[in-house]
């Protein structure tokens, strides 16, 4: 019943507003129309601006703060500025290697467009003739992909390792040992050899050696014997005779008759340290363990028997140093990554040449996920009354964009504010560790998965996810553990906020003030006093990589459908009705 009454009182005010316009002239009525309409909107206007509306908005507590007491007190407010002076918070870090941003670089081809040639986005040349408004995209402001840094390292690698060798025993000894053997023989003739008779084919066999021959006399050609069994004599002489001495390695079988000659005697003996040397290497080793490998034998040397408890030993050393050391192949060879700069971990003793590199190269992610919604700006609708059409007018902004990250800063600002410092924006400091040269690497980059998490502490994995996400800053690395005055393990440090707005906020807004980032290893993540933002131009700086997030669409309701709407019921109540 109550339905009823309020579309009985809804098509009443339609006739009567059809009655009124029939005595009224069609553009009286779009006159007046237009001004009520300007009216409501200078009256929301009026109550936004005016004095008295802040107290209005949720969450405002007011003007004044304790620091106000400041504006007539220049004494105290210098004293409370030296006090906050030497705080960690408070220091002015001067970095040599600080980013300096080029704002040639960024990329304000979106916004040049709009404001060069407004009306192509905004339609304000839309037909009339009872047409819809339009809706015209906007134009794109930049590829999907996204940039980041990458590191390897070159250098020196120090190691810590067991190394094996075998030190043998060395005996050194002088003299001879041989067996000698005298003889006689004649003189030499031709067809004749003249080696002793009785022991020449023994000789030969032995690999004998002559190494003396004396003349005794002559040889006998015929021996007389006295019957009476005297000493024999020689009726007829013959060739001279000699005797001989002869060297021969081992004993001759019989008939020969020698004796062995032995003057060899050990004359030094030594561990032979050349193998180990050179396992060694130019490392620092100390010996770990020894063991015997050849105990309790007797060796031939020289042809003298000698016998040790131990002749070779197997050695185990501890050996420490630094080794050329590369891994950068792997990144070198990805195609989307290209070298970008190096940058020293650590210095040798001189303090001059670096023994370390951090090399750093500048990859691109590719952009495979879906092509995000496009935003669009309308404009051009129009109104009609009685078949007469005027367009709405609207003023065409440049500024579209940047009204949008206007409202989310307003957004972060409730989460964002600290009361006790007056500062809005801080964030917080994060590191993740990286092994030189090692398998343990807790600092992926974007995109990349950690290979080794279970080696990773929470605040590398938590970097990690937040990095990932677009929430950090990175500052810069440092070395945070060396070993022979090389690094070995290098931390990576971040300023990391509570949303990519802030973020970018923090990344623009003090390079706009000159402000630093601090060390690497002591960074200052800390967001901005109130009087700083307040100096910010937001209107310089490049909020492309958010706005596609919180700027789906922006869409205008269809007015000129309704207006028709509007009037094709009008007018078929009237048919219904008879005109009356």
């Amino acid at each position: 019943m109550n339905g009823v009454r309020l579309l009985a009182a809804g098509l009443a005010l339609a006739a009567c507003g059809h009655l009124a316009y029939a005595q009224m002239a069609s553009g009286d009525a779009r006159t007046e129309g237009e001004a009520i309409a300007k009216g409501v909107r200078d009256s929301s206007n009026a109550g936004i601006l005016g004095n008295g509306a802040p107290a209005n908005v949720p969450g405002f507590e007011g003007t004044d703060f304790p620091q106000h007491d400041f504006v007539d007190d220049p004494i105290g407010l210098t004293a409370a500025g030296e006090a906050q002076r030497y705080q960690d918070n408070y220091r002015v870090v001067i970095d040599p290697y600080r980013t300096i941003v080029d704002p040639t670089t960024i990329d304000l081809s979106a916004a040049q467009t709009i404001a060069g040639d407004p009306e192509s986005y905004l339609g304000s040349a839309t037909p009339g003739g009872g047409s819809t408004g339009t809706c015209n995209p906007l134009p794109p402001g930049g590829g999907g992909a996204v940039t980041y840094l990458e590191s390897c390292n070159a250098g020196s690698q120090p190691y810590d390792e067991a190394r094996t060798c075998n030190a043998a025993l060395s005996v050194i000894t002088e003299g001879s040992r041989y067996w000698e053997y005298s003889c006689y023989s004649d003189e030499p003739q031709p067809g004749h050899s003249g080696v002793c008779w009785a022991i020449q084919g023994a000789l030969q066999q032995g690999n004998c050696t002559l190494i003396d021959r004396d003349r005794v006399g002559f040889s006998c050609l015929q021996w007389v014997y006295p019957p009476q069994g005297g000493r024999p004599w020689c009726a007829e002489p013959g060739e001279p005779l000699y005797r001989e001495t002869w060297s021969c390695p081992a004993q001759l079988p019989p008939p020969a008759r020698g004796f062995e000659r032995n003057t060899v005697r050990v004359v030094s003996e030594h561990i032979d340290e050349a193998a180990c040397n050179s396992a060694r290497g130019d490392a620092t080793c100390t010996l770990s363990s020894e063991v015997c490998t050849r105990p309790n034998e007797t060796r031939i040397i020289g042809g003298l028997s000698v016998t040790r408890s131990c002749w070779e030993w197997s050695r185990t050393y501890q050996c420490a140093g630094l080794a050329p050391a590369n891994d950068c192949s792997a990144l070198e060879a990805r195609p989307e990554c290209r070298f970008s700069h190096d940058e020293c971990l650590s210095y040798d003793a001189d303090g001059t040449t670096c023994n370390v590199y951090d090399r750093w190269f500048q990859c691109t992610t590719p952009n495979t996920g879906a092509a995000p919604p496009p935003a669009y700006v309308c404009a051009g609708d129009l109104y009609c009354i009685d078949g007469e059409c005027t367009q709405i007018e609207r003023e065409a902004s440049s500024e579209f964009k940047d009204a949008m990250v206007a409202m989310n800063v307003m957004g972060e600002l409730r989460d964002g504010f600290d009361p006790d410092r007056l500062k809005i924006f801080s964030g917080e400091n994060l590191k993740c560790t990286r092994k030189v040269f090692g398998l343990s690497n807790c600092c992926s980059g974007k995109g990349v998965p950690l290979l080794t998490p279970f080696l990773c502490s929470r605040e590398d994995r938590d970097v990690d996810k937040r990095d990932d996400e677009g929430l950090c800053h990175y500052v810069g690395t440092y070395c945070s553990d060396r070993v022979l005055g090389v690094c070995v393990t290098r931390k990576q440090s971040y300023c990391c906020y509570g949303s990519k707005l802030v973020r970018i906020l923090n990344e623009q807004g003090k390079a706009q003030l000159g402000m630093q980032w601090g060390r690497p290893k002591d960074p200052d993540c800390e967001g901005f006093l109130i009087a700083q933002f307040q100096q910010l131009d937001l209107s310089r700086m490049d909020f492309r990589e958010v706005y596609a997030e919180f700027v789906d669409a922006a869409k205008l309701p269809d007015e000129v459908e309704m207006s028709i709407q509007i009037q094709q019921k009008i007018e078929a109540y009237y048919n219904t009705h008879g005109g009356t």
